[in-house]
């Protein structure tokens, strides 16, 4: 049987945030919009990653 969790963006943002800070790496202003774009559905992590990687290229 599944069971569903509803979250709100909020509580996703914290989770994650609570996440990378134990790791060692905080989030950055563009983490966090990054997460809530994804969050909203207005992007997916693969496409987030992609727009990274581009950045990081054009350099």
């Amino acid at each position: 049987m599944a069971t569903t969790t509803t979250r709100t963006e909020e509580q996703i943002v914290a989770a994650v945030a609570a996440g990378h800070e134990m790791a060692g790496m905080p989030l950055t202003a563009a983490d966090e919009a990054a997460v809530r774009r994804v969050v909203r559905g207005e992007t997916t992590g693969d496409q987030e990653v992609a727009t990274l990687l581009a950045e990081l290229r054009n350099r």
